[in-house]
């Protein structure tokens, strides 16, 4: 797991909470028992009302470049979405049964909530109001796939339907500790939402992301202390792509190596 990933998850999963889909705030983060597997194979859940519970699953990265292990590549983000018969909420004064207003209980009205609850998560996710949703958005530097599956079973005359929407992004490496962080940029910004929500990780990510203004290292020691690849990759672009066999002249004539 990386701050990224866990801020990518976070983010998503206050963004659903904040509104916008048939489930309310009933948003779940990594609960595993929300979806689970018997012995015989059927699916079950703990859960007394439709839910999205939200994972990131994997990440992959093909070329590690100049952030080394901080690197995050591809991340896959899971929405689980659940319904079954055992949520119905039944009206009394009409006696019929529904698992969310307007969508009565029947077979057909549990794949209809999966499709609607599909379509609303990436509403959600690119909502331009939603405060959570640009920061998620923030994080990503490219969208890379999506799929969608379903799954049902009905073991004891109970139906339970659910549908898993993957989510394939390609994201920014985690930040160092201590690097400084730009005003306005998603850290900052996601910072500040978790701090306004009172969101339970935010201690965490602030021993793990740290003070830019008392870091492990001075300012002048981060860079005589970087990496013979991140030294390489300044001199380069300070010198705008010339190569390293090149010999550069001084103001006194002595020749230095590039």
């Amino acid at each position: 797991m990386s701050l990224t990933m866990m801020a990518l998850r976070i983010a998503a999963v206050q963004a659903l909470k904040a509104g916008g889909t048939l489930v309310g705030d009933n948003v779940l983060d990594s609960q595993i028992s929300a979806i689970d597997q018997t012995a015989d194979g059927q699916l079950r859940s703990d859960q007394q009302r439709p839910f999205i519970a939200v994972y990131t699953d994997a990440a992959k990265v093909q070329d590690m470049g100049q952030t080394g292990l901080r690197s995050n590549g591809t991340v896959d983000i899971m929405f689980n979405c659940g319904v079954s018969l055992t949520m119905a909420q039944t009206d009394k004064a009409t006696g019929e049964a529904s698992i969310v207003e307007g969508f009565p209980a029947t077979d057909a009205h549990f794949e209809a909530v999966l499709d609607v609850l599909d379509v609303q998560i990436g509403r959600v996710l690119t909502d331009p109001d939603n405060p959570w949703a640009q920061v998620f958005g923030d994080f990503v530097r490219a969208y890379v796939a999506k799929e969608h599956v379903r799954s049902s079973s009905a073991a004891e005359n109970v139906r339970l339907a659910a549908g898993q929407t993957k989510l394939t992004v390609e994201v920014f490496a985690d930040p160092r500790l201590g690097q400084p962080l730009a005003e306005g940029g998603p850290w900052p910004r996601f910072m500040v939402l978790m701090e306004d929500h009172d969101v339970p990780q935010l201690a965490l990510f602030r021993q793990l992301i740290g003070d830019a203004a008392s870091g492990p290292y001075a300012e002048f020691e981060r860079l005589t202390g970087m990496t013979t690849r991140d030294a390489q990759a300044l001199r380069l672009y300070t010198f705008g792509g010339v190569p390293r066999d090149v010999v550069v002249t001084d103001a006194i004539n002595d020749a230095v190596p590039v």
